[in-house]
């Protein structure tokens, strides 16, 4: 019977379950997709009994694809993150739907308090993160306020407010009620610096603090699971962890000078640091993982990236992204055409939720191909917008940006990011990194590993892109035309 470590990837549009071994290597997948609903103008939502349900489903498929036997020694979880959900602590039934990270529901809200200029350099300062209804406080806010009863039964902690994480756990095991100190910090009610609820945004934001999970290490067993699908009872759940934080850490973020970029239907881009650095407004402030040490974070959030290539191949009646893929390779390299894909706002380093989606150059020359090539070229452009940031804060030389998400199997797109930012990258053989991360925590946690000193002798391998400076000089120049075409998107119609 071969031990493995189960490690759950929550995302917002599918669940992945991989069983890894004690040399870190993936021997089983499975994979279950997710709905997503838009039931108005602004609001995104998912269906919280629909994500347990997939991941049970994704947990036997993974079983099922190796062919021996397998001993669960823990589950690790990562999750979609800023994602939440209330439900009743007495019977685990949900009073909300999942609302998404997505989700714009509580921008008039935001709105209001950015007004008082003073909360709002506060709940930065406090929590490192700029007033956004990405965030879960406001959306908390506002459900509280529609719940019958709502603000009393909090009170009296008849309610649990959760990220999924919490959810996840709490339907493994039937009663147990943390987070993580990662997930925490995503919530803008989490006080970074003094790692608490922060009592001052809670109070003004209505919000109860018997409503909210106990907060642990990312790397700690916190409960045995109950009968789970295929999942037996007295299975130790040994991490939780942000897809993103757990991406990271796969990547062996907790050594100096490694920044990840994870590119999806949007983008993050991360770096690791022993002390909590200053707050910026460009980028965000962040606990990345909590284990025998606390390790805080920068990370800028960029809102549409392979969102943007999806929509511009959509717009020019492409089939498939591999069409689109190859109609962009038809295009002129030195094309006019400059795509700012604001399509709900601009995130960081700009965080301008006025902005608006813009293509710039277009001439009676442009070709179809050109509008192709420029949303891919977007991505690198945005990824470059927060990476540039982020290295000025960082104490060490960046030696690797590191790379995951299903855009980064397209090696121009990587070539292109290496030449632009003169920075090698580096992407591994495994795309699903943020669950490799969360099994490497969960394997310290139950001492698989002693130390990750020992994690950086697993087996890895790696493809790099190393930058070009002939090619470095092109792309630098087209970035500057880049910059123009943001101030562009960023005009008041």
């Amino acid at each position: 019977m071969r031990r493995v470590i189960l490690a759950i990837d929550e995302g917002t549009t599918n669940v992945k379950s991989l069983l890894l071994n004690p040399q870190g290597e993936v021997i089983g997948k499975g994979m279950a997709s997710l709905s997503i609903r838009f039931p108005a103008a602004g609001l995104v939502e998912q269906d919280p009994f629909e994500i347990i349900e997939k991941m049970k489903a994704s947990i036997t498929l993974a079983i099922d694809s190796v062919e021996d036997d397998v001993a669960i020694d823990a589950v690790a979880i990562s999750n979609q993150r800023e994602s939440v959900v209330l439900w009743e602590r007495s019977t685990g039934k949900p009073l909300t739907q999942v609302m998404s990270w997505q989700c714009r529901r509580s921008e008039s809200l935001c709105d209001t308090l950015r007004q008082d200029q003073t909360f709002s350099r506060y709940v930065q300062d406090a929590t490192g993160l700029v007033l956004d209804p990405m965030f879960p406080a406001t959306k908390v806010s506002m459900a509280l306020e529609q719940i019958p009863d709502g603000h009393v039964r909090a009170e009296r902690g008849e309610i649990c407010v959760g990220t999924v994480n919490s959810w996840m756990i709490w339907n493994m095991t039937q009663d147990v009620f943390v987070t993580d100190a990662s997930n925490a910090a995503r919530t803008q009610l989490y006080n970074i610096g003094e790692q608490g609820w922060d009592k001052t945004i809670l109070a003004r934001l209505g919000i109860a603090s018997e409503t909210l999970p106990e907060v642990v290490s990312s790397s700690q067993v916190v409960g045995m699971t109950k009968t789970f699908g295929s999942l037996k009872s007295g299975i130790p759940i040994a991490s939780q962890i942000g897809d993103s934080h757990a991406a990271l850490f796969g990547h062996g973020g907790y050594k100096a000078g490694v920044v990840k970029a994870t590119y999806g239907t949007g983008s993050s881009v991360m770096a690791a640091m022993p002390t909590l650095p200053s707050i910026r407004h460009e980028i965000s402030t962040t606990i990345a993982w909590q284990d025998d040490t606390l390790f805080y974070g920068l990370e800028g959030n960029i809102t549409h990236t392979g969102s943007a290539i999806d929509w511009a191949r959509r717009m020019l009646g492409v089939e498939s992204i591999e069409a689109m893929c190859q109609l962009a390779g038809q295009a002129d390299p030195n094309h006019s055409v400059f795509f700012v894909p604001a399509l709900s706002g601009l995130g960081a380093p700009y965080w301008d939720l006025e902005a608006t989606g813009v293509f710039c150059g277009l001439k009676s020359s442009t070709e179809r191909a050109d509008i192709a090539r420029s949303a891919f070229e977007s991505v690198i452009f945005q990824v470059a917008d927060v990476f540039n940031v982020i290295s000025d804060e960082l104490p060490e030389k960046i030696e690797y940006l590191c790379v995951d998400g299903g855009p980064t199997q397209n090696d121009w797109l990587m070539q292109a990011q290496a030449d632009l930012l003169g920075v090698t990258i580096r992407r591994g053989e495994v795309a699903e990194v943020s669950a490799v991360g969360a099994g490497l925590l969960a394997g310290l946690a139950i001492g698989w590993w002693q130390s990750k000193d020992e994690l950086e002798d697993l087996e890895n391998t790696f493809t790099l892109f190393s930058p070009r400076q002939d090619k470095h000089e092109y792309w630098q120049d087209r970035y500057q035309l880049w910059s123009l075409a943001i101030k562009k998107a960023r005009l008041a119609f």
